[in-house]
């Protein structure tokens, strides 16, 4: 368990782990496609119009979501396969009492409630986490310890600057319930760190198709994965710079080839819900104020929403995750001993840069008070790695404060689930520490003894330390502090600092 491959385990299992404890239990959009196609096999939501703002009646008929069917097809999987046993939990639910529905019920509690599918949803919802959204977000944060091995760093070493991605930096904030933008943000670092090799060899063909795959899942999912596709294809190019111009062309058609199956599958389902295959969703719903600007809400950037995107402390990346601005000081720091490749910080950077302009240009952005920060969650993992090189420049102490702040900031902001961090805090402290999936059961009618909350943090942290220090082959606890490796943040000896 000493190996590279063990701790990318370990920090898979403690993502993973934490992913699902944090949880929230609230319904949201793409939910519904997905509860359809397990219930009736269709992706027509018309059983749930009047349950979202963002469910519409079709020009043809019926109803849908106004946005692409990646996440809701992807939550559909495991939905599909244990649906004997949310049928028998929604048919023991059904034998619950009943109250009426409130008129205004933002959260669709009293609706769960009165349909007699409250239990239901709550085991839903909680499964699209702990089977999707987990797994996926949890993989890519084992995969970068991976790839961060692979190039040279030492494991431990590796495996702490994932963890410090995958807790530390608002994915943690999004991985608590299904969400597209993470989707996408999961399938465009895969796909980046798929197509990188830091000896700089040929690219294979079949790493090429994967990323394709990962681009085309990307648009299948929202399409800012156009950002995805246009920049893992330019670095495609690139990096078969090196085989002639046939070649180059040949390992293009071969990614174009991965990506085609998703786009073919987002031609076909709006062609099939719209009867137009290039008319995105958003064309046939009514129009609200977001839309009314540009195409259906798509305008030419704007400075103010760019500046929101970053700093708004409802919805701004750096307002979530200040630790990220380091980033900006990678290209200038020479004190690093792991530094990201010139080339492939230029990636990195044009990656953000795209994403900010699209999203900046996405008038949809000022709903994000809504649900918190989430359309510049594609960026996140791009920044987090140039911001750990940054921090190896830093003294070990910076470090070590750093990576836990930034870590505390993240968990506050899951536990108490608001869309800042001071009334994140604040609601966390009121409701005694019960977590949002602990408050929803008591408002299904499922009382909760006080001392739950403490006796749920004690065993997580119990088991994440199980973990980490689980013994290695030689029978010798896995301790991250080992003096024979050095960490992005000094837990080690020669910390850079």
């Amino acid at each position: 368990m000493n190996s590279a491959a063990g701790w990318a385990w370990r920090v898979f299992a403690t993502c993973w782990l934490i992913y699902t404890a944090f949880w929230t239990p609230y319904l949201l959009r793409e939910h519904f496609p997905a509860f359809t196609l397990s219930e009736s096999g269709t992706l027509n939501v018309e059983r749930y119009l009047g349950w979202s703002n963002d469910i519409f009646r079709g020009a043809r008929g019926g109803a849908y979501i106004n946005n692409n069917p990646g996440a809701s097809l992807t939550a559909a999987i495991p939905l599909v396969v244990l649906r004997p046993v949310l049928r028998r939990v929604e048919e023991w639910n059904r034998t619950l009492p009943r109250t009426a529905a409130p008129q205004n019920d933002p959260e669709l509690v009293g609706r769960m409630v009165a349909e007699g599918r409250g239990c239901y949803f709550f085991l839903a919802t909680f499964l699209c986490v702990a089977l999707v959204m987990a797994p996926a977000t949890a993989g890519v944060a084992a995969y970068l310890c991976s790839r961060l091995a692979d190039a040279g760093v030492a494991p431990v070493q590796a495996a702490q600057a994932a963890l410090v991605y995958g807790i530390g930096t608002p994915v943690l904030f999004r991985a608590a319930h299904l969400n597209h933008n993470l989707l996408v943000c999961d399938a465009g670092f895969a796909a980046l760190l798929l197509l990188w090799d830091p000896r700089n060899g040929p690219l294979p063909a079949l790493r090429a198709a994967g990323a394709g795959l990962l681009a085309g899942y990307a648009v299948l999912c929202d399409y800012s994965g156009v950002v995805v596709m246009a920049v893992t294809s330019l670095y495609v190019w690139v990096r078969s710079a090196d085989g002639g111009r046939a070649s180059r062309w040949k390992t293009l058609a071969v990614y174009a080839a991965g990506a085609a199956p998703a786009i073919a599958g987002l031609v076909l389902y709006q062609a099939w819900a719209f009867g137009s295959f290039y008319r995105p969703s958003q064309h046939y719903m009514e129009p609200t104020a977001p839309t009314v600007r540009g195409y259906r809400g798509m305008d030419w950037p704007s400075p103010s929403l760019l500046w929101a995107n970053f700093f708004d402390r409802r919805f701004g990346l750096f307002a979530y995750c200040p630790a990220l601005l380091l980033a900006f000081g990678a290209p200038f720091v020479k004190r690093a001993r792991h530094r990201v490749p010139t080339r492939e910080t230029a990636v990195l950077l044009v990656y953000f840069l795209l994403f900010v302009l699209f999203c900046a240009a996405n008038q949809y952005s000022w709903l994000q008070p809504l649900t918190g920060f989430r359309y510049l969650v594609p960026v996140v993992p791009a920044l987090a790695v140039l911001a750990l090189q940054t921090a190896e420049a830093l003294p070990r102490g910076v470090r070590r404060l750093l990576a836990a702040a930034t870590c505390a900031q993240s968990i506050l902001m899951v536990a108490g689930y608001q869309n800042n961090f001071p009334r994140a805090v604040q609601s966390l402290w009121e409701r005694h520490f019960e977590l949002p999936w602990m408050v929803r059961l008591e408002q299904l009618g499922i009382p909760l003894n006080p001392a739950i909350p403490a006796i749920f943090f004690l065993l997580l942290a119990l088991a994440v330390t199980a973990i980490w220090f689980v013994p290695g082959r030689k029978g010798r606890a896995a301790n991250p502090n080992n003096s024979e490796n050095r960490s992005f943040f000094g837990a080690g000896t020669g910390g850079g600092g």
